[in-house]
Order: structure tokens, then sequence, then C-alpha cells
């Protein structure tokens, strides 16, 4: 009797291991270096944002792990001769995460709110105008939207969160507290959430596509400190890395998989144009030259596969070859006195790219910086509130389309911290945005990146390149131009 009850008792325990084993192999660990900014689905805007959304947020469109645009929750839509009135047919028998039916009404009150409530996100911006007085659901599952204006991207701007469906009762309970617990139309929803540390997503069991969703649950957190990702990743406490440290890319490469996937940004340098030093637009164009001489270098020492700019648009979005760039022998030097104070989010990258351009602005020009890195959400806030004399920046399209590159620098753009204007360069925006013909669109870009390059509010550096890390347990993976990588694309086996 002891010896069958032992053997119970052993048995018992090596089931519990077994358990807790496939419960954590059915759980994808994943690291953000930042928590996004916000989480109310009409105000982000960022890129951490943007990556979360994508897994969580259902929305008409999508693009997946190719970037490709596809259809998501609707299965068919037809657009009127004049091109203003759009018809979408929602799949049948969708769901909420719980459990509640879903109707036509949620997306048509998603754009009541986008219309009605004061713009809060930069992205909201560029949405079309939409005649609500005409905007209606049809039934349950059908609805009618009407465009003021025409607008070829309207499909694409349906990926965006703030055009996803949403009920009365979560629009209620974003305004009295915006954290991501709540229902979701996307393959996974947020249950759990604690600030400054963690998400954690559970596949959604009403997911139209439910059973294409392999991985049961991802868990993402938040980790700053860079130092602690090799072994994080190597003892199998981290799964995915979103952000890998630039030195130790060959070291992880021994132990995990790496992956490069150029997305639509580049790094750049914005000059604040209201102050002294660069409210000169000699000193803007001898900076400009200063750090544009080494950029190459610069790329090799990085190891990240970025390759240098000298374009503000990235080199995936150009239908022809971009424009060369010559330099002159030497930079146009403004006063040889000037000092002022640079800003930029911490990591080994960005540190490395300040050091390269103290250098060269001490060695050609005998200017002094002085830097300040800050944490992501403070460089953030004190770009949009008043920028430094000089900030790194990389602006990543939310939609695949150069307009959404050189809106930034428009005078009207809240986007644009820089605070310089040009009516010509606006009016030229204004134009590639309605221009369809592809031959037009390359010669409106190229003038375009003339008036940047002579005027030089902001100065490009590197076509970025998105460097993530992932465990050998993990299969199927791949990140379009966005930096999105599907949570449901996703295999895991066994540790």
């Amino acid at each position: 009797m002891i010896h069958k009850f032992m053997h119970s008792v052993v048995f018992a325990m090596l089931l519990c291991v077994l358990t807790a084993n496939a419960a954590e192999s059915s759980t994808l660990n994943v690291q953000f270096s930042n928590e996004p900014t916000q989480y109310d689905p009409l105000v982000i805007e960022d890129g951490v944002g943007l990556r979360l959304v994508g897994n969580t947020i259902g929305t008409l469109f999508e693009y997946d792990g190719r970037g490709t645009l596809m259809k998501s929750l609707i299965e068919g839509m037809s657009l009127s001769r004049d091109k203003k009135m759009y018809s979408f047919k929602f799949k049948k028998g969708l769901k909420w995460s719980d459990g509640v039916d879903f109707k036509a009404e949620h997306f048509i009150l998603a754009l009541h709110r986008l219309s009605t409530e004061p713009v809060k996100a930069a992205t909201t911006l560029f949405f079309p105008e939409i005649d609500m007085s005409k905007s209606r659901a049809l039934d349950s599952r059908t609805v009618q939207v009407q465009l003021k204006a025409p607008d070829a991207l309207f499909p694409n701007w349906l990926t965006m969160s703030a055009m996803a469906p949403i009920r009365q009762d979560m629009i209620d309970r974003y305004k009295k507290r915006p954290d991501p617990v709540q229902p979701t139309l996307a393959a996974y929803e947020v249950v759990d959430y604690k600030r400054e540390d963690y998400l954690l997503l559970k596949k959604n069991p009403h997911y139209h596509s439910k059973d294409s969703v392999s991985i049961d649950e991802v868990k993402i957190r938040f980790i700053k400190d860079e130092a602690s990702l090799v072994s994080l990743l190597k003892n199998g406490s981290v799964d995915l890395l979103f952000k890998v440290p630039v030195l130790q890319v060959e070291e992880i490469a021994k132990f995990a998989q790496i992956n490069s996937t150029p997305v639509e940004a580049v790094t750049y340098f914005g000059l604040n144009t209201r102050r002294a030093p660069f409210n000169d637009k000699k000193n803007r164009q001898a900076f400009r030259d200063a750090v544009s001489f080494g950029k190459a270098d610069l790329a090799k020492v990085l190891k990240t596969d970025e390759l240098p700019a000298d374009h503000l648009v990235p080199d995936i979005l150009w239908a022809t070859r971009p424009p060369n760039r010559t330099l002159p022998t030497s930079p146009v030097k403004g006063d040889e006195k000037i000092t002022f104070e640079a800003q930029s989010d911490v990591g080994t990258r960005n540190q490395t790219i300040f050091e390269f351009v103290q250098n060269e602005l001490k060695r050609r020009l005998g200017w002094s910086m002085k830097l300040e890195m800050l944490e992501w959400k403070s460089h953030y806030a004190k770009i949009k509130a008043d920028p430094e004399e000089m900030y790194r920046f990389g602006w990543i399209n939310p939609v695949s389309d150069p307009f959404l590159t050189y809106q930034v620098f428009q005078g009207k753009s809240p986007n644009n911290f820089t605070g310089w204007s040009n009516e010509q360069y606006d009016k030229k925006v204004d134009q590639l945005r309605q221009e369809t013909r592809s031959v037009k669109r390359v010669l409106l870009m190229r003038e375009l990146e003339e008036i940047l390059w002579d005027e030089a509010p902001a100065v490009p550096m590197l076509h970025q390149v998105l460097k993530f890390a992932y465990s050998k347990r993990v299969s199927g993976f791949r990140s379009n131009s966005f930096g999105v990588v599907l949570f449901r694309e996703l295999r895991l086996s066994e540790k």
C-alpha cells in the first residue's frame, strides 16, 4: 500500500511538472524596449503602439507579415463610380472576445467618434473627411461610408486603430481608465496589464480565424536594460527581442536567430529652426554637410545593416532609383564658436550615433554639442512640447505611401517639431497625396527632396533596419515594412 501510495505521489508530481512545462511552452515571451505612449485606439501613434495594436485590435483591412494589404473583418467591398461611396460587407458570425455579437453599427460608432472628438493623434489628421450624414449601417453586417472627396488610400487607413470598430461601453472605459484591457475582434486580447512592467495577451476564443492561431498566450515585457537581454534570451526567459543590442549581435547569433527587416523609416536629426543656431539656414547647411561625410563609416561601425541616407523617403518607397547626392569637398562653415543642446532616446545604437556626430562637428566645424539621453517617453514628450536645438527621430509610416514621410515637415503637420515651414513644399506634398500617376509622383518626390536638402530642417542619416532576435523554438517569424510582427503567424516548439 505504501509503495502504491508513493508511486501515485511521484506520478502526480511528474504530471504537474509536465503540465507546467507544457503551459510554459505555449507562452510566447516577448521583449519591448518601451511601453506604448497611449492605449486608446483613437490616439495611438508611436511605433511601439502600432506593433501592439496590429495584434490586439481588429480592423476592416490589415497588413500581413509581408506587408500585403488584405481584408480582415470584411468579406467584400464595393466602390461607387465617383469613388466616394464605399460599401463593406462584414464576415458572418463575428463576435467580440467577450462573446458579444458584432454589429455593423460598431464601425459607424468608431467613425462618429473620430469625426466628433478633437484630433488627439498625429495620424488621424491624414484621414479623409467622412460625410457622417450619409454614412450608416444598412443591416447588422453591411455599412456604407460616404467620403467628401475621393481618397485612394482609404482601404489603407482602415488598417489603423482609430478606424477600428468599437463599442460604447469600451469608449466609456477608455475615458475612465485608458488601459489596454478591452474586448477585441483581433487574434489576441489583452487580459492583464501592469504599467511599465508587462502586458499579457490571450488567444481570442471568438477570433474569426482562430484555428490558424497556434500560440495561446503572449507575455510582453517592457525591458529597457539592454545589458540583460542576452542572458534573458539565452536562458529562455524571453523568446523574442524587438530590440537587439547592436554590440551583441554576434554573440546572440551563436544561440538564437537574427532577423533584419528594412522598414519604411529613416533615422534623421531634426533641427529646431525656432532657436539659434539653427534659425540660420547657413548653420543648418553646415551641420548637414559636416555629418554627411562619414555616414557610410557610421553604418559600418553600427553593424545594423543600415545604409547611409541622403534623402528622407526610404529606398523601398521609390518607384525608380532615388536621387544621388554629391557632397561638397568640405562643409560650409558657420560660426566657429557654436555650442548647442541635443537630445536622444537611450540605447547603445543612439549613443554610438551621437558620439559620431560630436566628433564630426568638432573635427570639421569646431562646434560643441551637449547631449541629453532620455527614456523614450520623456524624449518623445519633450520633442512634442519644446525640443532642444537638435533631436534624433525616426518617422515610421503607418501605411505604405511616401506622402506620409513628407507630411512630417509640412507647416500644418502635428509631426513637424522643427518649426520650419515652406509654402512651396506644403503645396507639393498636397499634390503628391492626390497624384496617382507614378511618373508624376517620382518627379514630385525629387522636387520635395531638393527643397528639404537645401533648407535642411532635418538631416537624414540612416535607412532604418530593425533587428529582431528569437529563440530556436520560434518558427514562422517575419516582420513587415512597418516593423509589425504578427504573433498569430508564429509557432512554438517544446524547449
